[in-house]
């Protein structure tokens, strides 16, 4: 097991990555002072695959030893201000206390929806992030940005709130469908495209054995793409200067094509392979990238099974992503100068866009 450690000041935690964290999770969460009660917050997939063992393994944190399992339908559809409302009406019908923890078990969508609502519960309580997907362990349970949809875009409503401590198990991603897992190694690409040219090596000269969920190459993985995070966290944790926003890369227009799909038709992972493909056309198209570059994101993405290519309409597109976070007097992109070498900019104009957008609709 590898421990990366997200350096907060008062508010560090630590990230435990390996296969059999799970059973571990009392030793791992620091004390929690007046604890009575553990709340664990999961999908109906997930607690059927993973409930009983993470209830045994949070339970001591508890000065009774009792465990409350909340279980919210799968699916970003429960990510919602309707979701989070009746996932506090239920924390309240529990009496659950401010004191008591908090566990989110499952994906982004878990993580997201369950630590939106610690941070609001009670004025806050106690979280843990439990990460059991690809992408979550990767990215979504790390760095402390909560946060639910809205009919305009995604994530539009949230909060800035760290967990306690971060339990990823990779011996959970074995239970995952093939689709959802496929979906996460989109994030591990963007991390080796946009940040650590070692690691996309690593992901090319390892493709096989995590396309096979090898255990070893999994936990080497995760770990390195939760310190590339971890690090970028530590210095803009809030997003106050662009340090913060390179981490979404890819992110603008699949944030946009899942806003059009009624975040169903495609999986997040899925829109952001899309969404590297066309930022990679994007810069090549202003100068940045070379052609190998950008035809290099095509390979390593289709390599690991992800699409490179979207069926969409771009005026519905392009009015989507003035919803986008990085919104600030017009779209701020995050592009490549090279690979691993990120930096934002709102100066792309139509001509670029419309090509750039061409090279990702279906021939």
């Amino acid at each position: 097991m590898r421990t990366v450690t997200v350096d907060l000041g008062s508010r560090s935690y630590d990230v435990h990555v390996g296969e059999g964290a799970l059973p571990k999770a009392a030793g791992l969460v620091p004390d929690i002072k007046g604890c009575e009660r553990v709340a664990i917050v999961s999908d109906g997939n997930v607690d059927k695959a993973w409930g009983d063992a993470a209830a045994e393994a949070f339970a001591p944190l508890g000065s009774t030893g009792e465990v409350q399992r909340l279980v919210v339908d799968a699916g970003e559809t429960s990510k919602s201000i309707e979701g989070v409302g009746a996932l506090l009406e239920e924390m309240a019908s529990r009496k659950l206390r401010r004191s008591d923890l908090l566990v989110a078990l499952g994906g982004g969508m878990v993580g997201d929806l369950a630590g939106f609502a610690a941070s609001i519960y009670q004025r806050g309580m106690a979280l843990v992030q439990t990460p059991t997907s690809l992408l979550a362990q990767v990215d979504a349970a790390v760095g402390g940005k909560t946060a639910v949809n809205l009919t305009a875009g995604k994530n539009l409503a949230g909060t800035f709130y760290q967990p306690r401590a971060v339990i990823a198990d990779t011996a959970t991603l074995h239970s995952l469908p093939e689709r959802e897992y496929i979906s996460g190694l989109a994030e591990v690409a963007k991390y080796g495209l946009s940040l650590d040219p070692e690691l996309l090596a690593d992901i090319e000269k390892r493709t096989a054995a995590l396309r096979a969920r090898d255990p070893e190459v999994l936990e080497d993985i995760v770990a390195r793409s939760v310190a590339i995070k971890a690090s970028i966290v530590a210095a803009d944790e809030r997003d106050l200067d662009d340090r913060r926003i390179v981490l979404n890369y890819g992110h603008t227009l699949a944030h946009a094509l899942e806003a059009l799909g009624g975040y169903e038709q495609w999986l997040h992972g899925e829109a952001v392979s899309v969404g590297l493909v066309f930022a990679s056309a994007l810069a090549r198209e202003l100068g940045y990238l070379s052609a190998a570059e950008a035809d290099r994101h095509k390979t390593v993405l289709q390599a690991l099974g992800l699409p490179v290519s979207a069926d969409f309409d771009p005026a519905a597109i392009e009015e989507a992503w003035t919803m986008d976070k990085k919104y600030r007097g017009g779209v701020r992109w995050v592009l490549l100068k090279g690979i691993g070498d990120p930096f934002v900019t709102p100066d792309v104009h139509s001509p670029e866009l419309s090509r750039a957008m061409r090279s990702v609709l279906p021939a």
